[in-house]
């Protein structure tokens, strides 16, 4: 009911009941104040949708859809994507526009205003939010919410908390080779500076005086004589002539008409070769807005207020790139690619509109594939290839990595390929300059986003191809773990093939170890495989060329062989009487390596000096008091830390429990590696790489420069360094505890073993010096360190298949993970053990139980406490998760995790 206004649908930003989800409509009396009667209507269940509204609003989303109706100076303004200002209850909040709604059950409210004159999303995101609220079981606000920039969101009565910045630029609108002559040209009442010009425009640079004076309108000599006086002229039988040369003169005008200061800004414009911006200008050289002023009412510059973007990657110059002659196996993946791109993002309209909409020319399935190509064996060209098929078609990229850590080199190597048409999404950048990405990507005016996996949610209206490097890496998962938190817990993989089948695009995942997942697919027909087993040698000294030379061509890189791989058994190493956490065999290397001015990487995946402290009388260990896990020793804070929630406690004299003072500490970090190395090899110079040396702004980027540049021998670090690095001086990759994680309550412990192991190992021998490797481990028959040794990743495959087939884990079966939070251990043992018989009821009502359909728990999850909230898990396992979780009833304090990367 709209007594004829145009009605449609809205998504309002509100705190969501989770309550909400369940199959009936929401209670009036609740958490939303005048649900109902106080102007949006709830889209309900009963109400007899339009079929495109139900089709898109289906399952969970639909309690959050609510209908307003456009008013008069609104009507023709507003399309799907519009953020808005609406009345809600009491309150003025702000939602996005769904689109159109034929009618509405209930008495609308009118929408009060534009938040925004643009549409801050696209109809292919919004289909995206609406299919990942369904699948992920999560609040439509919070998926929509994916697509918006930090800070885009305000406040009723706030100003917004990003927008454009508005700054002055200035123009240079004369020829720098006229720069002096227009300045002498300047009026200003100085009869000396007029004197001055006089005697310069002289032939002889001499006037007679009587002459001098009546032309210049002079009524005495004062001005002459204060410029003998200053040595600049002299009088000789009545006659003035210049006693300096002719610069000097030129000089001295422009003092006296004080526009000395003005040349310094000129010439700055002159060398910058196109406007500059105030604030750079005033970098520059000294000068003020006054004399800016000046400048432009002489006619000499152009001041202009437009809109600055804060470019994350502005003022940095990348070294230009050409294409690398290919191996015969990077041709042959090329050429299939290839022709996917053409006849997919080449044949299909460019248009912003009819892309965005998704106007597919064929099936998904054509267009995804999974590139598994060894370390070193060249991935990185074939994704620039296929960015510059995709950028001729006149469309976008985006290109994915699992950490800020590997963006810099990341973005330096398609930045020099393509210039001035990159840009940068990631955590480390401040809201201001994820707006201005944000808004560029939405203009149309960056052609290539490089970035972590939130950078998979701008808003390119021309995408044409998703790059998904290092794929089988568990960061692509949103896996923050806070309580009360309505985070949706996505997986950019899976929204990658979603939003290429939406967008008619390309999708690559590229990785030396696929995640079992994807290889699964793969060999199911979901995901077209191209294999590339041989490391290339030559393709850095090809681009060191192509930088220096210009153009190649040069003649074909050769394959590498892979680095070799030691397992040296720690057990008998300590039989050998060897106490040290570095094998005799890893401290040769390790000294061969810094005798030979080499670089190496020690690798342990776990940080701090000691992972635990203990009693040595009755076996006391120091714990969090609100996680109840082991205590990690810091030796630089002198502090034991707790790594769930930052928890400090000062390091105990005596044990807390039988007073011993024979406290010791046990295990190692990387803090621990650093004290050795330094012990065993003095002069090494040493970096080290983890969370606690990556805390400030660009550290990833410094440290990695830093070693890059040679300026240390040895990099000790965890999982960072593990992750797509290309250092070419690095010859001997150390993994000094090669079991970490082997054993952990997580099925997918050997997968992830096996691709640390195996990408770690991958970091050695990248250039023509070789390299090797030594994996210590004390279970080293185990099959992912012996698959890791031998880079032999389809051998892992099939063993651990076997292990997951028995066990009816995915691949091969699909998970979601419920966790309950609570601070009192009975309210989470009553509220898990109710959601457990309410999921058996469900499953028994929809007829899944016992086909497919499997619960396990409640239970204690693994980290039982955290933050002092306890936490109790349930598993289900069903072909369809999602569709079983729809129709529960699931209160505040629940987390859903679809497709769970980490059982922890």
């Amino acid at each position: 009911m709209s007594d004829g206004n145009p009605l449609v649908e809205v998504i309002i930003f509100l705190p969501i009941r989770r309550s909400f989800r369940k199959q009936e409509s929401p209670p009036v009396d609740g958490d939303f104040t005048g649900l109902h009667g106080e102007g949006a209507s709830s889209l309900s269940p009963d109400y007899n949708w339009p079929e495109s509204v139900h089709q898109r609003t289906g399952g969970a989303a639909r309690f959050q859809t609510f209908h307003y109706h456009l008013p008069p100076g609104l009507r023709g303004k507003v399309e799907t994507g519009h953020l808005v200002w609406a009345p809600f209850g009491a309150q003025e909040v702000q939602g996005i526009v769904v689109g159109p709604a034929a009618s509405s059950p209930v008495e609308t409210r009118a929408i009060d205003r534009l938040a925004r004159l643009q549409p801050v999303l696209t109809p292919a995101q919004l289909d995206i939010a609406f299919w990942i609220a369904d699948y992920y079981v999560a609040p439509i606000s919070e998926a929509v919410k994916l697509f918006l920039t930090p800070g885009l969101l305000s406040k009723s009565g706030e100003p917004p908390r990003v927008r454009a910045k508005q700054e002055e630029q200035i123009e240079l609108l004369i020829d720098p080779s006229s720069i002096r002559e227009r300045l002498l040209g300047l009026e200003h009442q100085s009869k000396q500076a007029l004197v001055l010009g006089a005697l310069l425009a002289a032939p002889s640079h001499s006037w007679p005086l009587n002459n001098l004076l009546t032309a210049g309108c002079l009524s005495n000599r004062g001005p002459i004589s204060a410029l003998e006086e200053k040595e600049l002229v002299r009088v000789v039988d009545d006659k003035v002539m210049l006693a300096q040369p002719p610069g000097a003169a030129e000089d001295a005008i422009l003092a006296l008409k004080h526009a000395s200061k003005f040349e310094p800004v000129l010439q700055a414009l002159a060398r910058a070769k196109a406007p500059m911006w105030k604030t750079d200008l005033y970098a520059s050289v000294k000068t003020n807005l006054d004399s800016l002023r000046k400048l432009q009412d002489a006619g000499l510059i152009r001041l202009e207020h437009k809109v600055r973007y804060r470019d994350p990657l502005g003022g940095r110059i990348y070294p230009r790139t050409s294409p690398l002659v290919l191996t015969d196996q990077q041709q042959n993946v090329w050429d299939e690619i290839r022709v996917t791109c053409y006849t997919t993002v080449g044949s299909v309209a460019t248009d912003p509109d009819t892309v965005s909409k998704g106007a597919a020319s064929s099936s998904i399935r054509s267009q995804c594939f999974l590139l598994h190509g060894a370390t070193g064996s060249g991935k990185t060209e074939i994704y620039l290839r296929a960015i510059a098929e995709t950028l001729a078609c006149n469309r976008q990229a985006i290109v994915l990595v699992p950490e800020i850590a590997l963006t810099p080199q990341t973005v330096a190597r398609f930045a020099g390929r393509f210039p001035d048409r990159v840009s940068v999404v990631h955590s480390g950048l401040n809201a201001s300059q994820r707006y201005d990405v944000w808004r560029r990507a939405r203009d149309g005016h960056i052609d290539v986003i490089v970035g972590a996996r939130s950078a998979l949610f701008s808003p390119l209206p021309r995408l044409g191809l998703i790059i998904v490097d290092e794929e089988h890496e568990s960061t692509y998962k949103q896996d923050t773990d806070e309580w009360g938190s309505f985070t949706v817990f996505y997986d950019a993989r899976t929204i990658a093939v979603r939003l290429a089948a939406v967008t008619d695009s390309v999708l690559i995942f590229g990785t030396a170890t696929p995640s079992l997942h994807a290889y699964h697919g793969a060999k199911q027909g979901r995901l077209k495989l191209l294999e590339m087993p041989y490391r290339v040698m030559g393709h850095g000294e090809q681009d060191e060329a192509l930088a220096e030379q210009g153009t190649g061509p040069l003649s074909p890189p050769a394959y590498a062989a892979l680095p070799p791989v030691e397992i040296v058994d720690m057990r008998q190493e300590l039989r050998a009487g060897n106490r040290s956490i570095f094998s005799r065999s890893l401290q040769s290397e390790l000294h061969a390596v810094l005798d030979d001015g080499q670089q190496a990487i020690l690798f342990m995946n776990r940080r701090g000096t000691h992972s635990f402290v203990m009693c040595r009388d009755c076996g006391f260990v120091a714990e969090c008091e609100r996680c109840e896990t082991p205590l990690t020793y810091h030796e630089r804070a002198a502090q034991l830390i707790c790594h769930r929630c930052n928890a400090r406690d000062p390091i105990p004299e005596n044990c807390p429990a039988c007073h011993s003072h024979r406290i010791r500490f046990f295990g190692t970090g990387t803090q621990r590696i650093e004290e050795v190395v330094s012990q065993i090899a003095p002069r090494a110079r040493l970096l080290r790489w983890d969370r606690d040396t990556t805390g400030r702004k660009s550290s990833h980027e410094q440290i990695l420069d830093r070693f890059a540049s040679h300026e240390a021998d040895v990099l000790i670090g965890t999982q960072m360094i593990a992750k797509g690095l290309d250092l070419p001086l690095v010859t001997l990759v150390g993994v000094v505890a090669a079991d970490v994680g082997l054993y952990m309550p997580d099925f997918r412990g050997a997968e992830r073993t096996f691709q640390l192991l195996t990408q770690v190992a991958g970091r050695a021998g990248r250039s023509h010096r070789g390299g090797r490797v030594v994996f210590q481990s004390y279970t080293p028959q185990h099959y992912a360190l012996q698959a890791a040794a031998q880079h032999d990743y389809h051998a892992f495959y099939r063993r651990e298949m076997d292990f997951r087939r028995e066990q009816q884990y995915p691949p091969v079966s699909r998970l979601a993970r419920l966790i309950f939070w609570h601070k009192k251990l009975e309210t989470v043992v009553e509220q898990t053990e109710r959601m457990m018989m309410n999921l058996e009821n469900r499953a028994e009502e929809i007829g899944i139980w016992g086909d497919g359909t499997d619960l396990l728990g409640p239970a204690p999850a693994p980290y039982a406490r955290i933050r002092g909230y306890y936490r109790w898990q349930i598993i289900v396992r069903a072909a369809d998760p999602s569709a079983l979780l729809q129709g529960i009833d699931i209160p505040f304090g629940w987390r859903i995790d679809i497709d769970p990367v980490s059982m922890m």
